[in-house]
């Protein structure tokens, strides 16, 4: 499976990179990527934060991305990142290369393009900040990883409304919580509007099956997979004002459950906010609350569903050392809700201090360059 994932990143990048020269004199080619660097020292008693059992560590990763643009209107894009390093998070799963995104979009007009392929998720609103370059800080919200679904969309915007809709393969949900999903059709919406600049509110949806074929007649009390839902809605607001930025989303979720009358819910929110003071220096803060469903099938007539909370916040500085480079530094701890039910997996919360530096790259910069030597 991984020689495969390496496969297809080489595939899709080099299908992409290796077009005519033309096609990049005409601005139709762009080949463009993030390196990180990063060190961690954590404490050993968060299930969330803690890195390697306590002992500093460091982690390195590189994203790249590129697209092209072989006739007018329809774009070819693809993203993947490699991952090394001990600093790698328990409650998070890793691959060591990953291909995120590989798809075809369509652009009649700014109101509408369709995509199709393994593209960015529909609900939430923070997988655009996601990268180093745009997160002003160095974690990221725990509740709902961002995924790349297999989907096909149609997505739009104008000065005041924006929207996107689509069938996409896979649930909003994080694979550490509940079952690894099964691929299977669902909608998903989403709806922005802007009624003036520097505010922005939308929301969010989605629901389908969640759970996997792997689960036998007896665990699902002899009914379908794919009869067993999810439902999450996202609702987010972001406002900027001089040089204040603020950001902040509220999921709610339900989760049918084999052998459970009712359905289990969900809650998770986070508010965040950067200030610039300087035009290199800024500081940044998230605070995260996320009470979120634990789902889990021991043995063929027992299932485990119940919710776990837990508090987390993160404060940080960042400053650009240059353009294309930025160094940032953030301290973040987090608090669980213990209780008897829990006890046996849950430790009470902990710190951890991480530091990060960036750089931003274009390989076509990098070709021109050597091209003018």
């Amino acid at each position: 499976m991984l020689i495969d994932r390496r496969r297809s990143i080489a595939i899709a990048i080099a299908v992409l990179a290796t077009a005519p020269a033309t096609v990049s004199a005409q601005g139709n080619l762009l080949v463009q990527g993030i390196g990180d660097a990063e060190f961690w020292a954590s404490d050993t008693m968060s299930n969330l934060l803690t890195r390697n059992a306590g002992r500093p560590s460091g982690l390195a990763r590189l994203q790249l991305w590129a697209a092209a643009e072989p006739w007018r209107g329809l774009v070819v894009y693809a993203q993947g990142q490699a991952l090394g390093g001990s600093a790698k998070p328990a409650m998070e799963i890793f691959q060591a290369v990953a291909l995120q995104q590989l798809g075809v979009r369509y652009r009649w007009a700014s109101w509408f393009m369709l995509d199709a392929g393994k593209t960015s998720p529909i609900v939430g609103e923070f997988a655009p900040r996601r990268f180093s370059d745009r997160n002003p800080l160095i974690g990221v919200p725990d509740a709902y990883p961002t995924q790349y679904p297999v989907a096909v969309k149609v997505s739009g915007a104008t000065r005041v409304l924006d929207y996107r809709a689509g069938i996409v393969s896979i649930p909003v949900s994080h694979p550490v919580y509940v079952p690894n999903p099964d691929a299977a059709a669902r909608p998903a919406l989403g709806l922005g509007i802007t009624p003036f600049m520097g505010f922005r509110v939308a929301a969010s949806t989605t629901w389908g099956p969640y759970l996997n074929q792997s689960f036998s007649a007896t665990q699902l009390d002899g009914r379908a997979w794919t009869s067993f839902h999810q439902r999450v809605a996202a609702f987010d607001v972001s406002f900027s004002r001089g040089y204040l930025e603020t950001y902040a989303e509220l999921g709610l979720s339900s989760y049918d459950v084999p052998r459970r009358a009712e359905p289990i819910q969900g809650t998770a929110y986070f508010v965040e906010a950067k200030y610039t003071v300087r035009p290199r220096l800024f500081f940044a803060g998230r605070f995260e609350r996320n009470d979120y469903p634990f789902i889990a099938a021991f043995g063929p007539t027992t299932w485990v569903s119940s919710s776990t909370a837990f508090n987390n916040g993160e404060i940080g500085a960042g400053l650009r050392l240059s353009a294309s480079t930025l160094l940032k530094m953030t301290c973040r701890a987090d608090r669980w809700h213990v209780t008897p039910e829990n006890e046996a997996f849950i430790r009470p919360g902990g710190r951890v201090f991480a530091i990060q530096l960036s750089q931003s790259y274009d390989v076509l910069d990098w070709v021109d360059r050597v091209r003018m030597r």
